[in-house]
């Protein structure tokens, strides 16, 4: 059985290069560590290395780094791809893929698709489903304020 990826859409008013940029080189200023890392600590750092096989990656306060996923697709200012596993083990990551594109007026449309749910087994219909309000605020929230919040 084949569960459904998650798509959100945000549409921000800076250029796709921008919207881009705020997500790879921005990831540790506006990802919330307290609530969504392994560590849960506010002194935690994340950050995503961009080229393919980059690292997408926490730094626990006491220096322990843990992995969440890899780099497997990277167009600059276009398309990010990686693997997401974090806590887990690599073979049950599933993808995330976020596009970057112009609307035509001069802002950013972002796409989010997370999927890839077979890798998790029979867990993965109730972990999507938990997921669901996750990339809500982390994607929707807290990565649009972060945007919004450059423009000024």
């Amino acid at each position: 059985m084949t569960t459904e990826p998650i798509l959100m859409l945000l549409t921000l008013a800076v250029p796709p290069e921008r919207a881009y940029e705020a997500f790879v080189a921005g990831f540790g200023n506006w990802w919330p560590v307290d609530t969504h890392s392994l560590s849960r600590l506010p002194q935690t750092s994340c950050a995503i290395e961009a080229r393919v096989g980059g690292r997408v990656y926490e730094i626990a306060p006491d220096g322990v780094e843990h992995a969440w996923g890899a780099v497997e697709r990277l167009e600059a200012g276009r398309l990010l791809r990686f693997t997401w596993h974090p806590g887990r083990e690599k073979e049950s990551a599933q993808w995330i893929e976020l596009r970057f594109a112009a609307n035509g007026e001069g802002a950013a449309i972002v796409s989010l698709r997370h999927g890839g749910w077979e890798a998790l087994g029979e867990i993965a219909p109730m972990l999507r489903a938990e997921y669901v309000p996750g990339w809500k605020h982390v994607f929707k929230e807290r990565y649009a304020a972060y945007v919004l919040a450059l423009r000024h």
